[in-house]
């Protein structure tokens, strides 16, 4: 497993810009930016971009594509980003408009921080979990000297039991990967938590510090 950090930041949105989802766009799969886990819901036809202005006037782009929450300039956002360790960029996984309390995770957004893992990688492992087993019914034939009819009998038996072995190897390369990808995502969630919780315990402050003045 692989070690994630995350943070937020809360802005109020400005410049705006929403245009349709080409049907060729929705279709390929082929996206840019940050993506909604709502994929069929009738709003996430649409793309976003707009900027997320901090209050010290520094400002952030973000491009939502096909984003099942909408926003409106002057919209207060809370954006939270995640990334793996050492990583020199991340990803926008967590939108809340604070404005209309309207939520959004971007889980697709998940395949971009974690590692992911190759087909291939997947197979290996399942033909390299089985092979000290393999390898022994093949030294235990090579001691045998089976004759007569059982020799077929002999030699099929043991090639199911190779083939058996193979299937559960390569099942448990796929549970322990999927378990891998999930444990991952959780991590990746519970930091965004914590930068979530930083992130309104902050406005909370500030909004303590507004009214006593």
């Amino acid at each position: 497993m692989s070690k994630f950090f995350a943070w937020a930041a809360t802005g109020v949105v400005t410049g705006l810009q929403v245009w349709p989802q080409e049907e060729s766009e929705r279709k390929s799969g082929r996206y840019r930016g940050s993506k909604s886990a709502v994929k069929n819901a009738a709003s996430s036809r649409y793309n976003q971009r707009f900027y997320l202005r901090q209050r010290d006037g520094r400002e952030i782009e973000i491009l939502l594509i096909g984003a099942a929450m909408g926003v409106r300039n002057g919209h207060a956002i809370t954006a939270v980003w995640a990334a793996q360790a050492k990583s020199p960029y991340g990803h926008c996984i967590y939108l809340e408009n604070r404005t209309t309390g309207a939520i959004a995770r971007l889980v697709d957004n998940l395949d971009y921080i974690r590692k992911r893992t190759a087909g291939w990688k997947v197979a290996l492992t399942g033909l390299l979990v089985p092979l000290p087993l393999i390898a022994a019914i093949v030294m235990w034939l090579a001691n045998r000297n089976p004759t007569g009819a059982t020799t077929q009998a002999f030699f099929m038996s043991a090639s199911l039991a190779t083939i058996l072995l193979l299937i559960i190897g390569f099942v448990s390369s796929k549970l322990f990967f999927d378990y891998v990808k999930a444990e991952d995502e959780r991590q990746i969630w519970l930091a965004a938590d914590r930068a979530l919780s930083q992130a309104r315990t902050l406005l909370i402050q500030r909004s303590r510090q507004q009214q006593r003045r």
